[in-house]
């Protein structure tokens, strides 16, 4: 009785695993040889039958080469019915050949008989035989025709003169009878010569042409009846030259099939015989291969077992076990070997690996504290798990936050509502992240992300974004002040033109003669406000970076060195000019003049902001960006705000001084224009610095791209 352990084990399913794929193996190459031996019938029947039908088709090929072939012999010229009746049947043999060799005909095609060659010749042979089909109609009817004028001829008697008469009747006679387009010509002469001068003579003894008609109609079928004999036997003869061409090609063709025929089962038959050995020598290799597997998996799984035991005996706490022998070369076996005496250090390593591992618990801790974003852990009750010193100095807590649940420890934040935490009692109302920003008294901006544990608890991630944010307000900044600028730009052109309109009627006004004083001071202050518009349409087009500008390698350096007194003279003796320029500043390529008026208008609004006098610093150093320029007063400053919008175009700080407010906007433009750009660092009652930046020069003289 067999035991259901050893059913189990893997002595007892290796072998038999593999004495079922021996068998499943021996199974299938006995199906294999079987179906070579039929497939080898089955080629030598297919033979056969390929040679026969190859045979058949040649014999048919032949039959038509040999029927077309002895058309001239069969064709009677004086008998166009026999040529129209033998062409049909030539084409009706063809019309089968054709199907026979059309590949739809199924087994009865042999492959590579119906070459293009031989259709293309039984083509033309059913062509012009067609062709003769219809000259031998169309002869047949010519002959028709000359039987019925000859018959009428025979009945009538229009012509009194008997012996006249009967020479005709014999002329035409012999036309009828002609076989020759010469022998026709010469009757038609002796016609011509008798019936010349019965013609030309008054009558009453003329005679008219219509009592000649019959006659003209005989000679005129006998001669179409003639040119399409001739066409007859032309035909007849290309028929014979393309009839030996399709026999040459059928024996051509015949020839190569029967050989490829012959040679495809000769290797084939080699193909086979050599497939059977193989079969053959692959079977007794299988079993070989699984009488010497057998053994090793026997010898495998007594190895197996010892080890088992040794395992289970080692994992029941006895300490005097050994590793079990094998002497076999099984790389698996060998390294269960190596990892049975590896098992009995385990414990010695699993010690060593908490230690490392409470170590790295203890670095992660640390980096979890000094991280530079912070985060803190809440319970689904809102209860604190953990948080870092960062994220309470973020929110705005000291150290004793660290116990705070959740919606306290937010309280400092305004923007974030309670009710979304968890409570003691409550869920919150919290479903999907949360992200917002929250800007400090001091200014900095503090992005808190609030999320949903999958066990209900919270996550709060917060990070420093203030040099973020600042970047996106001067990005908003600036997208805002080019669409004011494009703006700008617009109305200046509509403007200009209306203002164009108006300069051009008053020119022809002011041609006009007969104005009384009255009506020349109209005029006047027309002018005067027109030139008033041209002039604030070309200042909207130095905002709107539209103004013509004359760029040139420039040393910016340089350039604000030769300033130095016309400055000093325009921000007046209460304030006092101090450079700073580097050395070897790198050219940039700008409009010098329209810099000049930059520099200008930034030190006139930077001494206005100093009304009690100070110092005006002006900076110019190199960076990886271009040059940088700026311009720095110690007066009132301004607001965030106003400084936000001080760029815009007719914004001004000084209303009651009178300030048009275009100043900034116009270094805007220029500076925008010139690929630069510009901003502004300032703070009420800590002065204000005006930045402008401009790319350097590339390697062929042209900004960088």
């Amino acid at each position: 009785m067999i035991s259901r352990p050893f059913l189990s084990s893997i002595a007892f399913r290796l072998p038999f695993a593999i004495v079922f794929i021996c068998v499943l193996v021996f199974s299938l190459s006995t199906i294999a040889i079987y179906g070579l031996q039929r497939a080898r019938e089955e080629m030598a029947s297919y033979g056969l039958q390929a040679f026969s039908s190859l045979a058949k088709a040649s014999l048919v090929s032949r039959q038509v080469s040999d029927l077309v072939s002895s058309a001239p012999f069969l064709m009677n010229a004086t008998s166009p019915y026999r040529v129209s009746s033998e062409s049909r049947s030539v084409v009706a043999q063809v019309d089968t050949l054709l199907r026979t060799m059309a590949p739809e005909s199924g087994a009865a095609a042999v492959k590579g008989l119906a070459s293009t060659r031989i259709v293309e010749l039984l083509e033309t042979i059913r062509t012009q035989t067609m062709m003769l089909a219809g000259d031998a109609d169309s002869a047949q009817q010519h002959k028709a025709e000359a039987a019925a004028a000859l018959g009428e001829i025979a009945t009538g008697s229009g012509i009194a003169d008997t012996d006249f008469r009967r020479r005709l009747n014999a002329i035409v006679q012999s036309a009828s009878n002609s076989d020759s387009l010469f022998q026709l010509g010469e009757l038609r002469r002796r016609y011509v010569a008798e019936t010349a001068p019965r013609l030309v003579r008054a009558a009453p003894n003329g005679f008219s042409a219509a009592e000649f008609a019959p006659y003209e109609r005989v000679f005129e079928a006998q001669t179409r009846y003639l040119l399409e004999m001739f066409a007859i036997r032309a035909a007849v003869s290309r028929l014979h030259s393309v009839s030996r061409d399709l026999s040459h090609a059928t024996e051509t063709q015949s020839e190569a099939v029967a050989r490829g025929l012959n040679d495809d089962l000769v290797s084939t038959s080699d193909a086979l015989s050599r497939l059977l050995v193989i079969v053959a020598f692959a079977a007794l290799l299988v079993l070989v291969m699984a009488i010497f597997s057998i053994r090793s998996v026997m010898r495998v799984s007594r190895g197996i077992v010892a080890l088992s035991n040794g395992m289970n005996a080692l994992a029941e706490g006895r300490k005097d076990v050994d590793a079990p022998r094998y002497d076999g070369t099984e790389t698996e076996l060998v390294r269960l070997l190596e990892a049975f005496r590896a098992f009995r250090e385990s414990v010695e390593r699993v010690s060593r690996l908490r230690r490392t591992a409470e170590a790295a618990a203890r670095t992660i801790r640390s980096t979890f504290r000094t991280m530079n974003e912070g985060i803190a852990l809440f319970d689904p009750r809102g209860k604190p798990i953990t948080m870092n010193r960062r994220v309470i100095e973020l929110v705005g807590w000291s150290g004793s936050a660290r116990k705070l649940p959740v919606r306290k420890f937010v309280a400092p934040i305004p923007e974030i509502d309670p009710m979304l935490l968890p409570a003691e009692s409550e869920a919150g109302a919290l479903e999907d992240r949360s992200v917002l920003r929250h800007r400090s008294a001091a200014g900095r901006v503090t992005e808190v992300s609030l999320s949903r544990q999958p066990d209900g608890g919270i996550v709060l991630l917060a990070r420093d974004v203030t040099d973020i944010d600042r970047q996106e307000a001067e990005a908003a900044k600036i997208q805002r002040l080019d669409g004011i600028m494009r703006m700008t730009h617009q109305v200046s052109h509509e403007v200009g033109n209306m203002i164009g309109i108006i300069t051009g009627s008053l020119g022809l006004l002011e041609r006009e003669t007969g104005f009384n004083d009255r009506q020349k001071r109209h005029l006047a202050r027309i002018r005067k406000a027109a030139d008033r518009g041209r002039s604030l349409a070309g200042s909207m087009l130095s905002i709107g970076s539209q103004q013509p500008i004359h760029p040139g390698a420039v040393e910016i350096g340089a350039l604000l060195r030769g300033m130095a007194d016309v400055l000093e003279i325009a921000v007046g003796e209460k304030c006092r000019l101090v450079f700073d320029i580097a050395e070897g500043l790198p050219a940039v390529l700008l409009d010098a003049a329209l810099f000049e008026q930059s520099i200008l208008n930034l030190c006139l609004n930077a001494a206005a902001a100093m009304p009690s006098g100070g110092t005006i610093l002006i900076r110019c150093l190199g960076g990886g960006a271009g040059v940088v320029v700026s311009v720095a007063d110690e007066g009132i400053g301004m607001s965030p705000e106003a400084a936000d919008k001080a760029f815009e175009p007719y914004f001004t700080t000084r209303d009651e001084e009178g300030g048009a407010g275009l100043g900034l906007a116009v270094v805007y433009g220029f500076v925008r224009q010139s690929g630069g750009d510009a901003r502004i660092l300032s703070a009420p009652g800590r002065g204000t610095e005006v930045e402008l930046t401009f790319p350097p020069l590339g390697p062929e003289g042209n900004r960088p791209a």
